[in-house]
């Protein structure tokens, strides 16, 4: 699987003319949605497209234009809103769908028209069995919440009430949960995660279509053009969080689902297929972008696989996703993108791997949703984490074709180099190399050797005569570390010293040499009472440049030891060229 990296591309194809055009700007909307809680319709079959709406503060409202059409309360937290045609008729006029909860509710002309709920799900034995002898008073409260427990480690999938009741810690609570519970009946409903539409028979904008819902209960259901009847359902290993459908349902289609272990499954025709690609991270978005699917991950990575599974290539981004889409064109001319909005506000469009354009916002896209709205296909609608919303359209003469260089290396690696002929002195010395190869990689090794001894001779003089980083002279190992602050003609010598061994040192002076025609040392000489081991102490040493042109020169720093000839630890500090005195005369 080939991976490519964007970055190198970036600079030249960001200072493009961005092809959008600023169409809408409302900072005052005051509605902050999510890509599934938009979508772009149709809804009195007059060409004039609308922008529904839906947010988590339970309100659904509708834009004609830049003006509010219609707005109304919602029963229930919406996770999805689609568009879908249930009948043929004249004029096609869609229904609205809104997923909430374990519930759709169904709008026709604006109006609530029927709601459909999920089937319940059915209810775990071992667990029916435990709040069946709860509400007898068989077991108390204490018996049961360890039996739960342990049919929870078993595997045993638990409803909703029970997971509440292994998560209250409290015994009154535990004993307040159980008596609520006895008032109702014990049933367990899936929440919705994801709606997306399958066209039924025909590859038409207005064709009848269906319901694909996604829940927590890892089904996939297919509703049929009513939204009255399950048509199909179908289990995955896992959640599903994203959806994308290609074909018709009548003829052959397939669901391509991401889940939230981090894999991505794919359904033909009711069954699943053994073909499942694993993601690194989990998914932040799904885009299927003719037989080739995008999927952005957690890690801040775009993978681009071919609908079969293979992998084509990945793209590299500097922050982390917010949500992608796909803008796709088919009446002026036949157009695709990849539009994807970053946490940092920018919004890329990708020709394939190439990146052509960036759009830099000043908030954070929390949604985007990219059809026809008004009469402009080409639209672009943005939903800000403030509760703005924007809307820019694509100008028609906008160029989204990729760049005309080739991806790769640059075009200078094919130039062949000026490499000179092989002269008479080149053949014989590759000829005395091969035949005497064995000798010359001895000799080699050996002066190696001498190297590496010399080397090792070396440095334990210096550890010897008290001049490395660590000195183990007199049995004792201590450190020794200098660093000059200021900028002069005033510094200061910060040092460092550590007793690494395993024995405290007593009475151990430091001296500070220099060269006094160009520094002045106050004080010479700092006498440390003891080194405990592993601690570290700190010095610091004043010293002035009395040199009017700020001349520089080394400080040797040497930690002295009273029963020893030679120091246990010098330093060498390189000072830096001093600044004028702001003054003169004065330092």
């Amino acid at each position: 699987a080939g991976a490519g990296s964007e970055e190198p591309a970036e600079v030249p194809q960001a200072q493009k003319k961005s092809p959008w055009l600023d169409a809408w700007h409302d900072p005052v909307a005051g509605m902050s949605c999510f890509t599934p809680f938009m979508c772009l319709a149709d809804l009195h079959a007059d060409g004039d497209y609308r922008l529904i709406m839906v947010d988590l503060k339970k309100r659904i409202r509708i834009y004609k234009g830049t003006s509010i059409q219609w707005e109304q309360k919602l029963l229930d937290v919406p996770c999805a809103v689609q568009v879908f045609y249930h009948e043929v008729a004249t004029p096609p006029i869609p229904t609205l769908a809104v997923a909430s909860g374990h519930q759709v509710f169904i709008y026709r002309y604006m109006r609530p028209y029927l709601k459909f709920t999920l089937p319940t799900i059915e209810v775990a034995a071992v667990e029916a069995e435990i709040w069946e002898e709860l509400r007898k008073e068989s077991i108390d409260v204490q018996t049961a919440f360890d039996r739960l427990g342990a049919a929870r480690e078993n595997g045993t999938t638990l409803t909703n009430l029970s997971i509440d009741f292994l998560a209250t810690e409290d015994p009154e609570q535990q004993v307040e949960l159980v008596k609520r519970s006895k008032e109702g009946l014990m049933n367990q409903q899936a929440s919705i995660t994801c709606m997306e539409v399958l066209k039924q028979n025909m590859d038409e904008p207005t064709a009848v279509s269906m319901l694909v819902l996604g829940t927590e209960s890892r089904m996939i259901y297919i509703l049929d053009s009513t939204a009255l009847n399950i048509t199909c359902k179908v289990e995955l290993e896992a959640v599903p969080t994203f959806i994308s459908i290609l074909g018709l349902y009548d003829v052959e289609y397939r669901i391509t689902v991401a889940c939230r272990d981090g894999n991505v499954y794919t359904i033909k025709n009711g069954q699943v297929l053994s073909t499942v690609i694993e993601l690194e991270t989990q998914p932040v978005g799904l885009v299927r972008y003719d037989k080739n699917i995008y999927v952005g991950c957690m890690d801040n990575v775009i993978h681009c696989f071919h609908f079969k599974g293979k992998k084509n290539h990945s793209l590299y981004l500097p922050v982390p996703i917010s949500c992608m889409s796909l803008l796709q064109i088919t009446k002026a001319r036949v157009a695709k993108a990849l539009v994807v909005a970053l946490n940092n506000g920018e919004v890329r469009l990708y020709n394939g791997k190439h990146l052509i354009t960036t759009t830099k916002t000043n908030d954070v896209v929390m949604g985007i949703r990219l059809g026809t709205f008004g009469r402009e296909e080409g639209s672009m609608v943005l939903s800000f984490k403030s509760g703005a919303i924007m809307v820019k359209i694509l100008q028609r003469n906008a160029n989204l074709e990729a760049s005309s260089a080739a991806p790769g290396p640059p075009p200078e690696q094919d130039i062949p180099l000026n490499v000179p002929k092989k002269t008479k002195l080149y053949v014989e010395q590759t000829s005395r190399e091969r035949e005497q190869a064995i000798d010359m990689h001895r000799t080699f090794q050996r002066d190696l050797c001498k190297l590496r001894l010399s080397t090792a001779r070396a440095y334990v003089n210096l550890l010897g005569t008290g001049h490395g980083p660590l000195s183990s002279v007199a049995g004792a190992s201590v450190r020794l570390n200098a660093q000059v602050s200021g900028m002069g003609p005033q510094f200061k010598i910060i040092v460092r010293v550590q007793n690494a061994g395993v024995q405290a040192l007593y009475d151990v002076p430091l001296m500070v040499a220099t060269n006094m025609a160009l520094y002045r040392v106050p004080r010479p000489c700092f006498n440390l009472p003891v080194l405990v081991p592993q601690q570290m102490y700190i010095i610091e040493v004043p010293i002035t440049c009395v040199n009017e042109n700020g001349g520089t020169d080394s400080v040797r720093l040497f930690l002295c030891s009273r029963s020893a000839n030679v120091p246990l630890i010098s330093a060498i500090v390189s000072m830096p060229i001093s600044e004028p005195p702001l003054v003169d005369g004065c330092y």
